[in-house]
């Protein structure tokens, strides 16, 4: 078994279908890395997989040599499979007795097990230092996709005024040549009128005159 999924194997077990369940309930007021994440519900399993495998990563880097808070935790979890008694606190009990043959004191158990959640903290510090740049940088590009959707919005609003603007001249134009036309129709109308009425009786007496010439001239 490697380093990383002994260490794992102290927190974690897998269910049937894959699923990170915690092992036990050992509590720490205020630890990072027993709070409940707010968006629990909304997370992946494959997202929250990777974050386990980042945080126990960080926590193997940090490992401190001897017998630490994670070889006491390792022997908790022994004497669970070995059936040793289900009661916390003897478990506890029990293993600080082993730990103490190797010259381990409550304080040093202490100190070893806040390391860790200083290690987690640091992380935690880092994942959201991280993740607030990626933010601003995303949000720095959408600000800047705003401002230019605005103005290229603004620009099109005033093409559009002047685009109406111009309709509603040639509109007025177009109205104005009608109404010219339809006057310069009336008028050669009338022109054409009074032309008929003179070139008819023009051409009227002109004919009479013929009709008399021939009758009374022999």
């Amino acid at each position: 078994m490697s380093i990383l999924k002994k260490l794992k194997s102290l927190f974690i077990v897998e269910d049937d279908e894959g699923s990170l369940q915690g092992r036990g309930n050992i509590s720490h007021s205020g630890s990072v890395a027993n709070q409940e994440e707010p968006d629990e519900v909304s997370t992946g399993k494959e997202e929250k997989s990777k974050f386990i495998e980042i945080l126990f990563k960080a926590i193997e880097n940090a490992n401190i040599e001897g017998f630490d808070y994670l070889e006491f935790k390792q022997s908790i979890n022994n004497l669970k499979k070995q059936n040793l008694g289900d009661d916390e606190k003897q478990l506890f009990i029990t293993a600080f007795t082993l730990a103490k043959t190797m010259n381990v004191d409550k304080e040093s158990l202490l100190k070893s097990a806040s390391h860790y959640l200083q290690v987690l903290e640091n992380e935690n510090l880092r994942f959201n230092e991280s993740l607030n740049n990626n933010a601003k940088v995303k949000l720095s590009e959408r600000e800047d996709k705003l401002r230019k959707l605005e103005s290229d919005l603004q620009k099109e609003k005033k093409q559009l005024l002047e685009l109406q603007n111009k309709i509603d001249i040639h509109e007025k134009q177009i109205t104005g040549l009608k109404d010219e036309l339809r006057l310069a129709g009336e008028k050669v109308k009338k022109i054409k009128a009074g032309f008929n009425k003179a070139l008819k009786e023009i051409s009227s007496q002109i004919s009479s005159d013929i009709e008399k010439i021939k009758t009374y001239i022999k």
